[in-house]
């Protein structure tokens, strides 16, 4: 018993001796490791700011990109548009738009323009075909409204609308059946812009007015997808619009949202029939008038792919 004791003891001092030597040893090794390396670790700061990939490259490579700032993605720029407005909501502030004073306007006059087309219910891949084609003129100087445009179309591919389309834009079957197609229509409002003097284009080609439309799907979709499978020739001033959709959501800091609820955001309520092409170019066109007002410069915000633009039509000549 007293041998095992002992064994112990000198188990204990063996042990108490191994860690005093290891503690004078990390004391000994950490402030030299600490000299060498230390210099070379990106701060706290830096460290939070950047991405790994860019904390991994040698000190002069982290150093030379120590001034840059990392873009958000787009997905993240709504989030951070959309706690903004959160914020300003739950405190009762008011988020206060960007505004673009000193900016020189692009263009006087803004065409807004909102279509309906066919349509039937579930049916991803409907080949949809144009049944109204309403555009609103609005003055940007003034800020008033000049004149419309409104008409009917009749579909070729399918003629006859499903009862599905009818409740939802209020369009029947005997008012597109005494409308003209759409190649007939695109001239009319070609006459149109002509009788209001914007047709023409300046030295530079460009012109003084341009589409407006909530969001990408009327000219991009609708309007170009039509006249492709069609064989229709357009204007090229259909290749570059303002998407006052995505506009909306820039300039007043908050997310993309339908048109009811961007005339609230503005303090007015919607007129009129929803999904009703004159209706909904009407409110559009209210908003438009809203943000200028509100101090927004309109600018071109989408256009077409390359591939697709219309260059070919500027050798046509529109007829009567």
């Amino acid at each position: 018993e007293r041998e095992r004791e002992r064994e112990r003891e000198v188990r204990c001092r063996e042990g108490v001796e191994l860690h005093d030597e290891m503690l004078r040893l990390h004391m000994l090794f950490i402030p030299t490791i600490a000299t060498y390396f230390l210099p070379l670790l990106p701060t706290r700061a830096a460290t939070r700011a950047f991405p790994a990939k860019i904390q991994m490259k040698s000190p002069l490579s982290f150093q030379a990109k120590i001034q840059m700032k990392s873009p958000l993605s787009r997905r993240a720029s709504r989030r951070k548009r959309g706690a903004v407005a959160e914020r300003a909501r739950k405190t009762g502030t008011v988020v206060m738009p960007k505004t673009n004073e000193g900016v020189r306007r692009p263009f006087r006059y803004l065409c807004v323009l909102d279509v309906e087309a066919t349509c039937e219910r579930n049916q991803r891949h409907f080949q949809h075909e144009i049944i109204e084609l309403p555009v609103v003129l609005v003055d940007l100087e003034t800020l008033s409204f000049v004149d419309e445009f409104h008409t009917f179309v009749r579909p070729t591919a399918n003629r006859t609308l499903s009862q599905f389309c009818t409740d939802l834009t209020g369009i029947t079957q005997e008012a597109v059946d005494a409308a003209p197609t759409l190649d007939v229509v695109l001239v009319q409002l070609h006459e149109w812009l002509t009788l209001h003097s914007l047709e023409t284009a300046d030295a530079d080609g460009r012109h003084n007015f341009a589409f407006a439309t909530d969001g990408p799907w009327d000219l991009n979709f609708f309007l170009d997808g039509e006249c492709a499978r069609k064989g229709i020739p357009k204007a090229e001033y259909y290749d570059k619009w303002v998407n006052l959709k995505q506009l909306f959501a820039d300039f007043y800091h908050c997310p993309r949202c339908k048109i009811a609820r961007m005339l609230e955001h503005q303090g007015m309520r919607f007129e009129g029939r929803l999904h009703s092409g004159i209706d909904d170019t009407r409110n559009i066109a209210r908003i438009a008038r809203k943000m200028a007002q509100d101090g927004c410069t309109m600018y071109l915000n989408e256009a077409l792919p390359a591939h697709r633009k219309s260059a070919m039509v500027q050798a046509l000549t529109w007829s009567r």
